[in-house]
């Protein structure tokens, strides 16, 4: 029996040997997802979980979402996919409330599902030009008038 034992024992000591070296990579992993939506009463698709407002895909980067148009004063977020509120991963602002108006912006977002429910907050209505870029894990802002 001790020699069983010190025989396995000796097969995982030279086990151990040929293991691969881990490979730890920096900063965020990119976001792969075909589609993504905006939804909140700052909106066109005010807050129907069930018919989000699809933006577009960038043909540049398949990963870089844009909506340019019309946003009110009020709210919104963005999710991966519509119909769940708490099972659909929700692309959302660091700190609640973060401000999207006149000023132009760029700031790093979060992806989660479920949680703390934080969103942007539109100041000043008007036409805008919003970014998603989920390589990078960046939103941009560009106000371009009423």
């Amino acid at each position: 029996m001790v020699i069983a034992i010190a025989l396995v024992i000796g097969l995982l000591a030279t086990s151990c040997e040929d293991e691969k070296e881990v490979l730890v990579i920096e900063g965020n992993i990119p976001i792969k997802t075909s589609t993504l939506y905006i939804v909140g009463d700052a909106t066109p698709a005010g807050w129907d979980v069930n018919n989000m407002y699809l933006l577009d895909m960038s043909e540049e980067d398949h990963l870089v979402f844009i909506y340019d148009g019309n946003l009110s004063k009020g709210e919104m977020k963005a999710y991966l996919a519509q119909g769940d509120w708490d099972l659909a991963p929700c692309v959302r602002p660091m700190t609640a409330g973060s401000p999207i108006s006149k000023a132009d912006n760029t700031e790093s977002f979060q992806l989660y599902t479920g949680g703390e429910d934080l969103k942007w907050s539109v100041k000043d209505a008007g036409h805008y030009r919003l970014v998603f870029d989920l390589r990078n894990w960046t939103f941009s802002t560009t106000f371009l008038g009423y």
